[in-house]
């Protein structure tokens, strides 16, 4: 042990076995959202998310995280729809991008997803997340941008109908 580990918070030390001790009686949420994001370790980083449950801080987890493994364990204990929806909007990783997307349930986030979107994998994820024929021919009239895409939301307009057709 150091001088300096003496001297500075145990969430600091260079151990990660005293840094890990010492999350259980941490507060401060700042603290644990910057071991969250930046710690080294892959259990300091995991015990610190186990004690953060707010929402926007989370989002913040997710989307400043050089760490992927830890940015999708963030994303997964979201509980709002709307911050997953931003996630899914302004993730700089695809992956995370296209997680965030599996995770949300409401169709009309999906649509606006599919609206705005560039990747073409991101709207083919939306696209097929979707279930509701109107709010996908609403889209289909909105894009116009990318013809994969185009065809994507007409192939699963037809797919919906005919699945439609058969339970009738």
């Amino acid at each position: 042990m150091s001088l300096l580990d003496l001297l500075r918070p145990h969430w600091q030390n260079h151990d990660p076995k005293v840094r890990l001790a010492s999350i259980k009686k941490l507060d401060d949420m700042s603290v644990l959202v910057k071991l969250a994001q930046h710690d080294q370790s892959k259990e300091v980083r995991n015990e610190a998310l186990n004690h953060i449950n707010d929402d926007s801080l989370l989002e913040q987890i997710v989307l400043h995280n050089n760490f992927h493994e830890t940015a999708l364990n963030a994303l997964k204990k979201i509980k709002h729809q709307d911050i997953i929806f931003l996630i899914s909007v302004n993730a700089k990783e695809l992956a995370i991008r296209n997680a965030a997307i599996e995770l949300i349930e409401n169709e009309i986030f999906l649509a606006e997803i599919l609206k705005s979107c560039d990747c073409l994998s991101t709207c083919l994820s939306a696209t097929e997340r979707i279930t509701d024929i109107d709010l996908l021919k609403e889209v289909h009239v909105h894009n116009g941008h990318n013809p994969q895409i185009t065809l994507a939301i007409n192939d699963r307009i037809k797919q919906l109908t005919k699945d439609k057709l058969k339970k009738l």
